[in-house]
């Protein structure tokens, strides 16, 4: 797991599942790193950029999966504290619009995002971003 989404998931309470839990076995199928986690009942897939200007993709196989979740969110780093945070309609939204565009099975994330999706501190997420 990278340093920064463990950081970041340990100060906002998200909880990764463990061996033996039902999730565990399924998602370890199916995500290639440990990025997704449990915040208050919903599955948190939490990604980082390394990049100087910030990129992210998510595979459209995840998203097809996951929209048979209630509802799940996709919180996007840019360091241990600050990024982005989006729930599944707005993932929906994203894609349908053409925002976030599809290639080789990878819809690219890109800066510009909007302003109201952003947090600067985990305690300006869990205000802002706890559903």
């Amino acid at each position: 797991m990278e340093p920064e989404v463990k950081q970041f998931a340990d100060a906002v309470g998200a909880i990764a599942p463990q061996a033996g839990d039902p999730l565990y076995h399924q998602f370890t199928q199916i995500f290639r790193r440990q990025s997704y986690f449990i915040l208050d009942n919903k599955l948190a897939i939490i990604k980082i950029s390394r990049t100087t200007r910030p990129f992210w993709g998510l595979t459209k196989t995840y998203v097809d999966m996951l929209n048979n979740a209630d509802n799940y969110l996709l919180i996007l780093l840019t360091s241990a504290k600050e990024g982005y945070c989006f729930a599944k309609a707005e993932i929906n939204r994203n894609i349908e619009s053409g925002r976030w565009g599809l290639t080789k099975g990878q819809y690219k994330i890109n800066p510009p995002l909007p302003d109201r999706n952003s947090f600067y501190s985990t305690d300006n997420f869990l205000k802002k971003h706890r559903c």
